[in-house]
Parts: C-alpha cells; structure tokens; sequence
C-alpha cells in the first residue's frame, strides 16, 4: 500500500512539473512576442544606426535612407525637408536616418538584399520626391501602390 501511494505521489509531482513548465514556456513566449523593436513603428531616426539595427530594418523589408549633411548648409536642410515629407508619406516602406556630420555630405538608399543607391553631388543636389521615389522603387523590397503603378 505505501509502495502504491508513494507511485502515485511521484507520477503526480512529475506531472505537475510538467504543466509547471509548460505553462511557465508559454508565458515566456508571449513576453518575448509582445516586446517589439522600437524600430518598427519609427521612420525617422536622427542618429547613426548601427549594424544590427540596419539589419533588421532591412529584413523587415523596409529601404534605409542615409542622410549624412553637415551644419550651416543650406542645400542639406532642404533636401532634410524633402526626405522627411517622403519618409512620412511611404513611413511601412522607409526609414530615413539623419546623422550630422563635419566631414561628409552623402546621401545614399540601401534596400533588398544590401543594394545601395547613390545620390551624386549630394552637397549641390536640389532633391525632389520624384527624384527620391525613382531610386525607392527600383531597390525596395516591399512595394507601395505608387511604385506598382508607375509602370503602368
């Protein structure tokens, strides 16, 4: 009898620890998909990201915008201007990153799979939306209507 009890006592210890466990796996599991990365909801950053940040807005399938510009340039603040609006408008599709910079005036896109899109002359450069939408849509992976529709 005591043999039997004892039996049933560890068969019951080992399957309360095992819901134990499951239960405890499940909360864990929720509090790591509920914690999302800052990242997701934001489409201008005004500092320099780093690596593992450029990666997963890149695999989210979003396009980086770098904005290197330098104070007093009146051209940059311009061209800031043009970016934001268009960051704005395409925010599921794009995240502009605006890094002051003393040396360098430099504005590039890097989009699928790493592609990187140059803008020339970025010091002179009057940008446009139509200038910035061209370079989007030729390297972004996820599309807005407005590139699908460019085409046609």
């Amino acid at each position: 009898m005591k043999e039997r009890a004892m039996a049933i006592f560890i068969g019951l210890i080992m399957v309360l620890s095992t819901v134990g466990f499951a239960v405890n796996r499940s909360s864990i599991f929720s509090a790591e998909q509920s914690q999302e990365n800052p990242l997701s909801k934001t489409y201008v950053i005004n500092r320099s990201l780093a690596s593992d940040e450029k990666i997963y807005v890149l695999r989210t399938g979003r396009v980086i915008i770098e904005n290197f510009y330098t104070e007093n340039c009146s051209v940059c603040e311009k061209n800031k201007e043009v970016m934001e609006s268009f960051a704005e408008k395409f925010k599921d599709y794009v995240l502009l990153e605006n890094v002051l910079n003393n040396e360098t005036i430099s504005i590039k896109m890097i989009g699928r799979g790493g592609e990187i899109e140059k803008f020339e002359n970025a010091s002179a450069l009057n940008l446009t939306e139509d200038m910035l939408m061209e370079k989007f849509c030729d390297i972004a992976l996820l599309q807005p209507r407005e590139c699908l529709l460019r085409e046609i």
